[in-house]
């Protein structure tokens, strides 16, 4: 093999988690398809501009299949193994500037706005940051903590206001970081040590 398809191989098992069964593999995969075909024909129905459809696309592409793969067993195992302390939580969740993206997306897009773009993505993005701090020092109660604070997410995009142009925003950004990464909520501790 290459040294190129050597390195995406690899970096591929390391999104999916090493562990990740064919069905993982395919479902990822999917799910990946689908955003990135859905988010931007919704794009092109509200209106926006090319650059606005691919940035609409590309956000999908990490969000909708980030929020299948990273409530897999393989993946919570992966990003649960010895030596992934808080910290490398916190800097996968402070990574994810996806509101402000949005924010973007959703500026000159006609109608009244509950909230302007700026303050949106702020809340949004502070809202994501707490929430993994509470999980990851919490972790006797990051099950419950992943799922309430996933609901909390989807509430208070709810109250902003949903994007206009990327209104499944919030549908996969929280499931991905707080329910998935940040507590892997859908899987005991015996699933996460392993066997």
């Amino acid at each position: 093999m290459t040294g190129l398809g050597a390195r995406f191989r690899q970096a591929w098992g390391e999104f999916v988690g090493p562990e990740a069964t064919p069905a993982n593999h395919a479902l990822t995969a999917a799910t990946t398809a689908v955003g990135a075909v859905a988010a931007p024909l919704v794009a092109r129905c509200r209106g926006v501009g090319r650059a606005r459809v691919v940035a609409a696309c590309l956000l999908a592409v990490d969000l909708s299949g980030g929020a299948y793969v990273n409530n897999t067993r393989a993946c919570a195992r992966w990003y649960e193994r010895p030596g992934q302390g808080a910290p490398a939580h916190y800097r996968f969740a402070a990574l994810h500037v996806h509101p402000a993206a949005v924010a973007w997306l959703d500026t000159g897009v006609g109608g009244r706005r509950r909230v302007p773009p700026v303050a949106w993505a702020a809340a949004q993005y502070a809202y994501l940051m707490a929430a993994t701090v509470v999980v990851r020092r919490n972790p006797a109660r990051r099950r419950a903590l992943g799922v309430a604070l996933t609901a909390g997410g989807l509430a208070l995009d709810a109250a902003l206001g949903p994007s206009r142009v990327a209104p499944w925003f919030a549908w996969t950004y929280y499931p991905k970081l707080l329910l998935g990464h940040a507590s892997a909520a859908l899987w005991s501790d015996e699933d996460l040590a392993g066997d």
